[in-house]
């Protein structure tokens, strides 16, 4: 791939003859088309492409809760997505073709703010609490830190969230589930961000769980 500014025939997106332009970043650039692929993808490829296409499908439903929790991450050379798949691929285990996604390995933020400490999960019909000791400290955690807890359904592959906004001085937060969820095995997690959003925790594991 070439990158070019303003070249002999300008900057231009699209297909022309042999040549694609395209432009990334407001960065130009300019390739040829691509060959069709004549040899089979090894195993080792293929054992890639399903642990990407796994963990993809798993992170794509909550774009909007990366640019929260990976807010702080250098987007200069590649997109968010890529450095939050980056960061999660380890989580998927096992031998191709029977991969599995350790949940306790997902992150769904970065970042140096106090993590949300002795995190327990309570489950009751229709509703999932998660609490967490409000301690705060003066350098790095505040009463007024907004708190993301997040709940996956595996077998209906949903993630759920509280209503309301949630603070560190509240101890707890909520999580209303849906009716079919009962019996179901859910993973939850739980992160926290200072309230201009500058300053991220590490994200909790806070174990499966049988809904009631």
């Amino acid at each position: 791939m070439a990158k070019f500014v303003n070249g002999a025939i300008g900057t231009f997106s699209g297909k022309v003859g042999s040549v694609i332009g395209s432009s990334w970043r407001s960065i130009h650039y300019m390739r040829g088309l691509s060959k069709k692929r004549t040899k089979p993808f090894t195993e080792g490829q293929l054992a890639q492409q399903r642990r990407f296409g796994m963990m993809g499908r798993f992170l794509l439903p909550l774009r909007g809760l990366m640019e929260i929790g990976f807010a702080n991450l250098d987007t200069s050379r590649a997109t968010l997505l890529n450095l939050v798949m980056a960061r999660n691929l380890p989580a998927v285990t096992g031998e191709y073709p029977d991969f599995s996604i350790d949940y306790a390995k997902i992150a769904f933020s970065n970042g140096s703010l106090l993590q949300p400490r002795n995190v327990t999960v309570g489950i009751a019909p229709g509703v999932a609490t998660v609490s967490w000791n409000p301690a705060t400290n003066k350098y790095n955690g505040h009463a007024d830190d907004e708190m993301y807890p997040l709940l996956y359904d595996h077998e209906l592959n949903l993630f759920y969230t509280s209503d309301d906004i949630v603070l560190r001085s509240d101890g707890e937060a909520e999580i209303p589930l849906d009716a079919d969820t009962a019996g179901h095995m859910a993973d939850v997690w739980l992160f926290s961000t200072s309230r201009d959003g500058k300053l991220i925790s590490e994200t909790v594991h806070a174990g499966s769980h049988t809904l009631a």
